[in-house]
């Protein structure tokens, strides 16, 4: 979506027209989903996050503030926020930092050998701080800029380039050519 095109259409929303949220929505679920997904790894509890993401994005649109950062960023703040919610509500007793290791590998829908090779991904992710498996994520799956990353995980953007490389670096470096290569292309 042109940027302007969508600087337009969240001013009509703030202003009471929601007629063009269905353009944002449609600009950023399937962004927004993977990053869930990758935090929940169940595609039911994906799309019940995704739909509560976006409805509190419509609710408080009049909230959002181009000055303090871009849409995008601000989009996945709220998803960033429901996933903790989903796993504070679910497992009160868990570490909301480590809910990467929660999912069930019985509720993916993919194939086995896909599914072996997630595994794998998933444990060499598992490594990395909570924080960097987010970097990793927004960057290869969600496709977002390093600006946008900052925004969202409250740090500078050259850290966050700093964190992509050398945590892809060991990544490159400690698995096999076909688990990386899974990896990098990974997409639902």
């Amino acid at each position: 979506m042109d940027p302007n095109q969508e600087k337009q259409i969240i001013k009509a929303c703030q202003a009471g027209n929601f007629e063009g949220f269905g353009l944002l929505y449609e600009a950023y679920v399937k962004k927004i989903y993977s990053f869930v997904y990758y935090k929940t790894y169940h595609k039911e509890t994906a799309e019940d996050i995704v739909s509560a993401v976006f409805m509190k994005a419509l609710e408080n649109i009049g909230g959002y503030k181009s000055g303090r950062g871009s849409f995008s960023a601000w989009l996945y703040g709220i998803a960033r926020h429901a996933v903790i919610d989903h796993y504070r509500a679910a497992r009160p007793s868990t570490n909301i930092e480590d809910v990467w290791d929660l999912a069930d590998d019985q509720n993916l829908e993919i194939d086995f050998d896909a599914r072996e090779k997630l595994g794998e991904v998933k444990k060499y992710l598992a490594k990395f701080s909570p924080t960097h498996r987010e970097i990793i994520i927004m960057r290869l799956w969600g496709e977002m800029s390093y600006r946008e990353i900052a925004e969202v995980v409250g740090a500078s953007e050259a850290n966050c380039k700093m964190i992509f490389s050398r945590e892809m670096g060991k990544l490159r470096a400690s698995m096999g050519a076909a688990t990386f290569l899974f990896f990098i292309f990974l997409n639902l």
